[in-house]
């Protein structure tokens, strides 16, 4: 887990080769693929509890499914980062403070002797569709208030963008929390809603948003 936490971080941290350009216009990726790009499949999150050590009740944690493949010609380094956004506002990272009962409760349950822990699935991604992973994000539970969430993936695309940071403060000094430029990612965005009223959220199970389709924003 901590190997993956460096590579990612040390993925961010690379800047982009790219010209600066307006954080307003930059937010789009481009119409056609201007980089390799990942296929992606998906199943949509379940629900599972977990009996973990030294708790007295069991832990619910959130999980999706998933198999990425290279299509392309070239070999790429595959560093995944999934992110679950509420429409509350509140940002659930997965694999952070996820008890490791939680992958063999799921592994168990998917039946997939090829799913791998989030910390194996990383690493050089070799083309060809007999190369696929299979792998799974894990999110510990979430607002209960929540109605509507959004799950980002980045790691599926190449193409990054540099922006000037529109929140940048020039009265004071430059650092990690006043960044003078972002860099942006391809990332894809999945939309989902809890149907029924707030009453129900405990045992409702999250549908697609049909009306908003898969969609590549910069972020």
């Amino acid at each position: 887990m901590l190997k993956l936490l460096v590579a990612l971080i040390l993925s961010l941290a690379q800047p982009s080769a790219g010209p600066i350009e307006d954080y307003t216009t930059a937010t789009r990726p481009s119409i056609a693929p201007v980089s390799w790009e990942l296929k992606f499949r998906f199943q949509d999150p379940q629900r599972v509890s977990v009996i973990v050590p030294g708790q007295k009740e069991p832990v619910l944690y959130w999980y999706m499914l998933y198999t990425v493949e290279n299509p392309g010609r070239s070999d790429v380094e595959y560093l995944p980062h999934f992110e679950l956004v509420t429409d509350t506002l509140k940002v659930i990272r997965s694999e952070v403070r996820v008890s490791p009962e939680a992958f063999q409760a799921i592994k168990r349950r998917s039946n997939d002797p090829l799913l791998l822990p989030p910390e194996k699935i990383v690493g050089t991604l070799q083309h060809g569709a007999d190369r696929a992973r299979h792998g799974v994000a894990i999110f510990k539970d979430f607002d209960p208030k929540a109605k509507a969430f959004t799950i980002y993936v980045s790691g599926l695309s190449g193409e990054v963008k540099r922006v000037k940071n529109p929140g940048f403060d020039k009265s004071k000094p430059e650092g990690p929390d006043n960044l003078r430029y972002l860099v942006l990612r391809k990332t894809l965005a999945i939309p989902y809603r809890f149907p029924g009223s707030e009453s129900v959220r405990t045992q409702a199970m999250p549908e697609r948003v049909v009306s908003s389709p898969l969609k590549w924003v910069m972020r």
